[in-house]
Parts: C-alpha cells; structure tokens; sequence
C-alpha cells in the first residue's frame, strides 16, 4: 500500500463560463495538430530523401516506441512531481519546447546537414539520418506533451465532467487537425516569401505548427492552476523502478480498465495504416488513375511530393471537419456515464406536436451509452475501410478519407472519458472522520464547471482528512494507492492505456513492412531513362494491388474484433 500524498492550493481554470474554461482547460491539444503534419508530409518526405516504403515504414516505429516510453515515465514521474508550478504543467512546456526544435530540424535537415558536409553519398545518408533522428525527438516529445495536457483533464474535473472534458478535448484536436490540413492545401510558397518560413511547402507548415504548439500549450498552462504535491520521503522513484512499477499495473488491471485497454489495442491496429499513410493512399490513386500521363519520351517533371501533400491535405481536411462536427454533436447523442438511472423518460418541451414528442422519447430510449457508441464507431470504420483495395478514383479516395472523421471522433472521446470516471472512482471508499468543516487548498474549480461540483465536493470531504494549515491529505486509499479527488494516479494509468495504444502500432508497423516489401515498387519496375522520379516511391500499377489499401483491409479485420472487444466491455456494467 502507497503512503498518500498531500496536497497544497486549489485548481482553478480561468474563464467566466463552463465553456471558455473547458476550451482553455483542453486547448493545448489542439498543438498535436503538429502530428497531423506527419500524417501528410511525413512520409512521402521520406520517400523524397530516399528512403523505401518498406524502411519508412519502419522509421514510423518512432510513434509506438515512444509512447510505450515516453507517456508512461513521464506520467510516472509527473504524478510525483512537487514542482511549484503543478505537476502537469512544467513537462508540457518542455515538451513543447522540444518538439518545436525537432520540427524545425525536420523542415530544415538538408541545410543544417550542409554545413557540416559537402555534397555527395555520404550527404544524403546524413541527411536521412538527421531528419530521421528529428521523427523520434519529434514524437518522443510531442508524447510528454499529449500525456501530460490528457492527464490534467482528469486531474481537474470531477467525475460528472470527466466525459464532458473529454468530448472538449477531441473536438479541439480535431479542430486543430482542421487548421493544420487545411493551411496544408494552400500553396504557401505563393503566399508567402522565402523570408516567413523557408523557401518550401513542408518548411512553412513546420514553422506554422511549432508556432501553433508554443501558443497553444503556454495558453492552457497560463489558464489552469493545479494543485501542488507537497514532497514525501517516497518521492526518489528511478527510470527502473517507475518502468517495474507499470508492468506490475499493466498485468494487473482492475477488470473494466483492462477490458477498456484491450478494446483500444484493436481499435489501433486498425487504425495505424489510416492516420499514417491515408495523405499518401490519395496521392497514390490519382497518379495512378487520374494523373496524365507525359509526353512519350519524355520525362514527368514536377513536385510530386507536393502535388501528394496538397492531395492529401484536402482529403484530410474533409477528415477533420467530418471529426470536428461529429465531436460536436455526437456527444449529444451519447448517454452520459454518469446520467444517474431514473425510471421516467424526460417530458418534451409542450410547445412540441404530439407526435414529435413521441418520437422524441423513442429517441431518448434508443440513445447508446458511450460504450456502445464506441462498439458502433468500431464497426463503422471496418465497413468504411474494407473497401481500400477496391477504390479506383480520386474522389472515391478523399469520400472514403472523409468517411472515417465520424468513427475517429468516438475513438479519441471514448477510451480517455471511460478511463477518466474508472480512475476517479476506483479509489471510493468508507467515510472517514474529518477535523475541521471546511478544506482550505481544496475548493470547486474556479467558476464551477459543474452546477452540483460544490455538492460532489461536499461528499468527496466526507472521505478526506483536512489539515489545519491548508493542506489536503486524502484519508484512504485503494491497493493502488489511487485517491479520486486528486488524480494521483491518472498519469500511470493513462500511461497503461497508451501501451495499449502504441503496441499494436508495433503490429502495424511490423504488417505494413511486410505488405510493402512484397508489393512496393522495385528497382526495376520502371525505366530510369523515361520515367519520372516519383515512379521510383509511387505505385503506380493500375493492374496490382495497392500497398496501402492491403493495409487498411487488414487493418478493418481488426477493428471488426475491436467492436467485438467493446461489446464484451459492456457486459462489464
């Protein structure tokens, strides 16, 4: 059993409505945008400098192993963390600052690399190296960061607010998707000169998002205020024994946690090939079926890489306006977790015609719960994507992109939302006897994002020791250790729930190497003295199956069992 912790000060999120402080409280989510620039540049950029299908694919392994790092030490160690300035927030702004240097190393590897070496062979090889490099240190940060801003939803909203935070924080990713694909499909190199960002499509989109990451995240951490932990003699906790102590939570989950865990390692493998190749699954079809062909003799010049980012960017941005509308509204069509059981259907509003006030409660009877809406979700992307390999025009490719925006939206609401209330109720305990009436350090947060927050608090006081200096200390503890009021433990659990999202981005990487070796392009599948470059990264076969879309097909099989894995997970209720 882990000694419990104290606590000093109260968490507040500014803002004069529930609405700005739960915008400001998830806005630095919307810096993960900077991943979205990945997902449309990141690939063929690799494919640019050199790099094969098949080692690309590979290179993306960046992604699984640094999540199974990164988000569970840091998590770990942020959950000890007694800096002044909370426990969350300090790790955000390193992060950020991190990923901001990878993203510009990115954009500018070729330059920086020139001043060390001149050109030639081993130039390039340089070059890969170094913007490979930037990929890791680009996702092992951009990681701290996305740990840490999910960890501080959990930390300051109670657990009436836990689903409600996280449907704020998906449609603001999905929002910041939006922008970033968006800003994407322009031409930036027209529209602004060499001297705002590069002389480059890719160099002006790393320094818009590492612009946007900095802002974003220094917002949220000037709006919140956290709690501070106060030190303990148990602080001094090592890189071997925070990795010790998350194998022994990881193989030993509470049911509904590790039911919660298993669904989102099927809903990952499914969706690994999407959110990593989709941008270059679209460009592939049009060059395949759509693009003319040149002039016979002569070569194809042009920027095929950027042709593919814009390409792939608007069928993101269809993506993510389908992501951002869903987040919005269907949220309102999911029962709320924590909606408490009544026997009586709400009445309509009487000014409603009759008949539409019985249809209206048919729809309040029929209205899933957020398990079965992500069970649904599930299923619905396995429809979507079992039809890649059958796709045949750009149009048909950027509807089947687009299509996907409405199951991505419950896939980023549902795992964190149900996480969130099992952490936050797991620790509920037998009340204990209380020295003083009031919790000075412990208040609702500022502005009462929940009308009944001041009644929850009332109770969560009834488990709790108050001290007379103004420090909490919670009373009781589960075999975890876990206290609900304070998201002791939020950051290592959602540590164990990002395992569970990064190891099946093994599996894909490892499904996607195969598939591309067999089927990319080869040495000698074209004519080096006729055909373009790009035949050289492209697959351009109209007769031959598409990489790609061989991968999203594997992928829909195992969302199918995702769905399955959900269902299962509702039976747990």
């Amino acid at each position: 059993m882990e000694k419990a912790a104290t606590w000093s000060g109260a968490p507040s999120i500014r803002g004069s409505t529930e609405a700005v402080r739960m915008c400001l409280l998830t806005v630095a989510l919307i810096g993960i945008h900077c991943w979205g620039l990945e997902m449309t540049y990141g690939t063929p950029y690799l494919l640019q400098l050199g790099l094969t299908k098949s080692k690309t694919s590979l290179v993306w392994i960046a992604g699984p192993l640094s999540g199974l790092i990164m988000q569970p030490v840091v998590g770990a160690y942020a959950d000890k963390s007694t800096s002044k300035y909370g426990r969350r927030r300090p790790f955000m702004v390193y992060g950020a600052i991190v990923t901001g240097a990878g993203l510009l190393l990115l954009g500018w590897t070729a330059e920086v690399v020139g001043l060390f070496i001149s050109e030639g062979e081993t130039r390039k090889n340089a070059t890969i190296l170094v913007a490979v490099l930037s990929v890791y240190a680009l996702d092992f940060s951009i990681n701290a960061v996305q740990a840490c801003s999910r960890s501080l939803i959990v930390d300051t909203l109670p657990v009436s607010q836990q689903q409600s935070g996280s449907a704020w924080a998906s449609r603001l990713v999905a929002a910041g998707h939006l922008l970033s694909y968006f800003i994407g499909t322009l031409d930036l190199v027209k529209l602004f000169p060499a001297v705002l960002g590069g002389d480059t499509q890719f160099k002006k989109m790393t320094v818009i998002a590492t612009l946007a990451l900095m802002i974003t995240v220094g917002t949220t951490c000037w709006a919140v205020t956290e709690r501070v932990r106060l030190p303990s003699d148990e602080d001094n906790t090592s890189v071997k024994e925070v990795l010790s102590s998350l194998w022994r939570r990881t193989i030993n989950l509470p049911p509904r946690i590790g039911a919660i865990c298993w669904v989102q390692f099927w809903n990952w493998v499914g969706w690994f090939p999407f959110l990593f190749y989709s941008s270059t699954f679209v460009g592939e079809i049009y060059y395949c079926y759509e693009h003319p062909a040149p002039e016979p003799g002569q070569k194809d010049e042009h920027d095929a890489l950027g042709n593919i980012g814009r390409l792939g960017s608007l069928a993101l941005v269809f993506f993510s306006f389908v992501t951002f509308c869903s987040s919005v509204i269907l949220p309102y069509a999911i029962k709320s977790s924590e909606a408490p059981e009544t026997r009586f259907t709400p009445r309509p509003p009487t000014f409603i015609p009759r008949s539409l006030q019985s249809l209206l409660k048919k729809v309040h009877k029929m209205q899933p719960d957020l398990t079965t809406a992500w069970s649904l979700s599930n299923l619905l992307f396995a429809i979507i994507t079992i039809f890649a390999p059958w796709v045949r025009s750009l149009s048909s490719a950027t509807r089947l992109v687009a299509a996907c925006g409405i199951p991505w939206a419950v896939s980023c609401l549902a795992p964190f939302a149900l996480l969130g209330i099992e952490i936050n109720k797991m620790s509920s305990g037998p009340p204990a006897s209380i020295s003083g009436s009031t919790a000075p350090g412990y208040s609702a947060v500022r502005g009462s994002i929940d009308e009944d927050y001041d009644i929850e608090l009332e109770d969560a006081q009834q488990h709790r020791r108050v001290l007379s200096d103004g420090v909490l200390r919670p009373s009781h503890s589960d075999v975890d250790g876990a206290h609900s009021s304070t998201g002791e433990l939020a950051g290592v659990y959602l540590g164990v729930l990002n395992v569970y999202t990064t190891l099946p981005q093994f599996v894909g990487t490892f499904v996607s190497w195969v598939v591309f070796s067999l089927l990319e392009p080869g040495a000698n599948d074209h004519d080096a003295e006729t055909d373009p470059d790009h035949h050289r990264w492209l697959n351009v076969k109209k007769h031959a199956p598409n990489a790609i879309a061989v991968c999203m097909f594997i992928g829909a099989l195992c969302s199918l069992v995702s769905a399955e894995a959900a269902r299962r997970l509702k039976r747990l209720d």
